[in-house]
This record gives C-alpha cells, sequence and structure tokens, in this order.
C-alpha cells in the first residue's frame, strides 16, 4: 500500500487511477441514494463503462475515482461513492466507506472542489430513509460546503413534465427538503439524461479554483473525533437508536403475545411468535453492531479500509488467475481443432492424389490398349441351318377338329383323316404338318396335299 503521510505524489497518484498530478485537477464527490443514477451519471461524463445499480441490488459498494479530460490540461476527477439506503449494506458501513476515503484523501491534500447530489425525480414523495439520508448529508457537508454543493434531479424522462415540475416545486420549497441548503448557497439543476447535461452540471463546479473541506473531513483529521463524535456520525447515530427502541419495543409486544399463547396452550401460535421475537432480536443485535461500528477513529477506518482493499486485490489475482487458465484452457483447444482440421485436411489431400494417380494408370491403360496392334479375327464359321422342309408349295390353310376328325381347308385342298391315304415314312405330307396328341406318324392324321 502506499504511504500515507506527507501528500507526495506517489501516495496521490493511487486518488488517480494512476495519473499523474496535474495543476489544474478537480475532485468532485458524486453522492445520493442508491438508484438515483450516481454511476449512469459518471458514465455519461467520463465514456467509461461504470457498473450501474439496479431495483434490488446495489453495484457500487466502495469509493471509486472516474477521469476525464475537461480540456488539454484540465482533467476531472469524478469520485463515486456507495448510496446510502443500501440493500445489501447498512448506512454506517456505507458512511464509513465514504468517511475513510474523504479522510485519506484530505490527508494527501486532495481536496474538493463540489459536491453533487442526485435525486430521483420519480419518487412520489421525500420518503423516511430519503430524508434521513439528506439530513445525514448535510451534517456530513457543513454549512461553509453547502456553497459548492449541486442538487441533481434525475429521470426527467420517466413522469410528465408538470408532474416533475410539481415534485421539483416541492423539493425546494421545503427547508426539510431542499429549501435550507439552497438558502446556504447550493444550487439545483435538472439532468437530462445526456453527456452534454451531465458535463455542463460538473462544470459549474469545476471552473474555480477555490477547493472545499466538508465538515466529516475536518472532524476526523483536524479535530481527531471517532466517526461517532462527528456531526454526521451522531446523526446516523441518533437513527440507529431510533430503530432500536422501535425493535426493542416491538419485541416486548411480541413477547407479550407469546406469553398469552402459551397459558391457551396454542402451540401454533407460540411458535410464531417465538419466531417473530428472534427476528427482532437480530434487528437489535444488528443496531448495535453499526452503533459500535461508529466509534472508530480515523486509524481505524484507514486500517480497515486498507484491509478490505487488500482482500480485494486478492480476489482481483485469483480472478484474473482463473482468467488465465481459462484463456489457456480454450487456446490449447484451439490449437488441438486446428491440428485436427489439418490432420483431416491432409486425408483428404490424400485421398485426391490416390484418386488422380488410379485415374492416370487407367487412362495410360486405355492407350497401351489402342496403341496395341490388333489380331485378325478368324472368320465367323457358319451357323448350320435347320434343316429345310421338303414340302414347298403350300397354300394358306386352316385346320378344324370335330368329334376326332381332322378338316384341312385351304386353296384348292379340301381334305380329311377320311381320306387321308397311307403315308410312308419321310413323305412331303408327314414334313409339312403334323397335328394332336396322338403319337407316332403313323397314327397322327394329316392332310393330302393338292397340288395347284
Amino acid at each position: 500500500m502506499t504511504s500515507r503521510s506527507g501528500g507526495n505524489d506517489a501516495s496521490s497518484m493511487s486518488f488517480r487511477g494512476g495519473r499523474a498530478p496535474g495543476p489544474n485537477d478537480v475532485f468532485i464527490a458524486v453522492m445520493g441514494v442508491t438508484g438515483s443514477g450516481k454511476s449512469s451519471f459518471i458514465s455519461l461524463c467520463s465514456g467509461r463503462v461504470v457498473k450501474v445499480g439496479h431495483q434490488l441490488e446495489a453495484c457500487t459498494t466502495t469509493v471509486d475515482v472516474y477521469a476525464y479530460d475537461a480540456s488539454s490540461t484540465h482533467t476531472v476527477y469524478l469520485i463515486d461513492t456507495p448510496g446510502f439506503d443500501d440493500t445489501n449494506r447498512s448506512d454506517t458501513q456505507v458512511l464509513r466507506e465514504i468517511a475513510g476515503w474523504l479522510g485519506d484523501s484530505y490527508k494527501n491534500k486532495i481536496l474538493l472542489h463540489g459536491i453533487i447530489y442526485l435525486h430521483r425525480i420519480t419518487d412520489i414523495r421525500m420518503q423516511g430513509s430519503a430524508k434521513k439520508n439528506l439530513i445525514m448529508f448535510r451534517q456530513l457537508c457543513g454549512q461553509d460546503a453547502l456553497k459548492k454543493v449541486i442538487l441533481v434531479t434525475t429521470m426527467w424522462d420517466k413522469v410528465p413534465a408538470a408532474e416533475g415540475a410539481r415534485r421539483e416545486k416541492e423539493l425546494i420549497d421545503t427547508p426539510e427538503f431542499w429549501g435550507w441548503m439552497l438558502g446556504k448557497g447550493s444550487s439545483c439543476h435538472r439532468h437530462n439524461n445526456t453527456e452534454a447535461s451531465a458535463r455542463s452540471i460538473v462544470a459549474r463546479l469545476s471552473n474555480h479554483k477555490a477547493p472545499i473541506t466538508t465538515d466529516l473531513q475536518r472532524q476526523l483529521v483536524d479535530e481527531h473525533k471517532s466517526l461517532d463524535q462527528t456531526s454526521a456520525g451522531r446523526e446516523l447515530q441518533g437513527e440507529l437508536l431510533k430503530e432500536k427502541e422501535k425493535w426493542a419495543r416491538e419485541r416486548r409486544e411480541i413477547e407479550e403475545q407469546m406469553k398469552a399463547a402459551i397459558k391457551q396452550r396454542d402451540r401454533e401460535a407460540e411458535q410464531m411468535m417465538r419466531e417473530e421475537r428472534d427476528r427482532y432480536t437480530k434487528m437489535i443485535k444488528k443496531v448495535e453492531n453499526d452503533t459500535g461500528a461508529l466509534r472508530s477513529t480515523m486509524n481505524n477506518l484507514l486500517a480497515e479500509r486498507d484491509k478490505r482493499v487488500a482482500k480485494m486485490e486478492q480476489q482481483l489475482k485469483r480472478q484474473q488467475a482463473d482468467h488465465e487458465a481459462e484463456l489457456k484452457r480454450l487456446s490449447e483447444r484451439q490449437r488441438r481443432v486446428e491440428r485436427e482440421k489439418e490432420e483431416l485436411e491432409k486425408q483428404r489431400q490424400r485421398r485426391a492424389e490416390e484418386n488422380e494417380r488410379r485415374r492416370q494408370r487407367e487412362q495410360a491403360r486405355q492407350e497401351r490398349d489402342q496403341r496395341r496392334p490388333q489380331k485378325p479375327q478368324a472368320p465367323a464359321k457358319p451357323r448350320a441351318s435347320a434343316p429345310k422342309s421338303k414340302a414347298t408349295g403350300f397354300a394358306p390353310y386352316s385346320v378344324s377338329i370335330a368329334d376326332g376328325t381332322y378338316f384341312c381347308v385351304g386353296p384348292k385342298l379340301v381334305s380329311s383323316n377320311e381320306d387321308y391315304p397311307k403315308r410312308k415314312r419321310g413323305s412331303e405330307f408327314a414334313e409339312a404338318a403334323c397335328f394332336g396328341d396322338l403319337g407316332s406318324e403313323e397314327t397322327v392324321p394329316g392332310f393330302k396335299r393338292v397340288s395347284q
């Protein structure tokens, strides 16, 4: 960790994100309840991505600094602070974090040029928590610093113009809200959620060379008070005492109801009351712990802050190591995939080359066959023709069969098996026609040829 004594360049660079000090450096704190738009405002001004909180969980849990060059010789440092009314951190933890950074910067001669306090114009009314935090903010600043405070309303695009104007007027006219601070020199402006709007608000505080010292810084560092002895600490301590008394009163009522349930032997009601009593007991214990945490000196705050920052740095290193290991794993996987792709490409090329060689061999074979002299072919032997029938000169005829009698009718031919003479083997008639399935030639009925 950097040395905190003296305000040398090396130690003060830690408040500038590593930047070297310049003659026209301006430091402006951005404050407000959680969800009022601090991170978005800073992002528009600096052009840097700032983690933005959402409805149920706040993102800004530590003080961080974002710089941007308003000109070639003019650097603005916007200080992003955790918001009060946080869902995950108590107001005591938030005040300790802000007090630690402001006290440390003040010891290192880093002075504020102003404070921007953001408020949602979408809020229907100044609720109890917002009013409480506004009072604590006033105590943190002190009357002298209020001259360099700009009260900024945000989220105008989410309400009708007339309704927003009515709420703005109520903030300005009510002393318990913004009226008292405006009377002490603070100013009020609207932020239209644009870079030009945000930078114009910052410019109202950065165009002067009269830095301020808040009451919290003076009381912690110059007067060596503990946090619970400062104006802001006393204000918060008073709120914690009210909460403790409220929870204690609620617990006493629950205990009375639990006694009545025991007398009536109502086991179910007794169990419910017991659970409620335990819940209030935990809340009272938390308030007591928060109250005790306010009893911290500047040295205590810095030591705890250093310890928390060191822990965060260790976590960051582990995350970075895990990230590098993951990158290495992904890189090795990518190389493996590339090797597999190269091997597949080689296999494809080998198959293509083998196919090409096979094609060339086949083409060469065909060319050799074409160049080889052809052997004379022997004349084909004539096929033996079927023996021609000796019967010639037959004319078209038709055959009819009826009751075992055959009739043959044709041009100049009328014959039947009744006038068929006894034929001989090899006769022209036998070679010409044979009908039926009566067996041998001797018994097959035929026809008598009639000469034309």
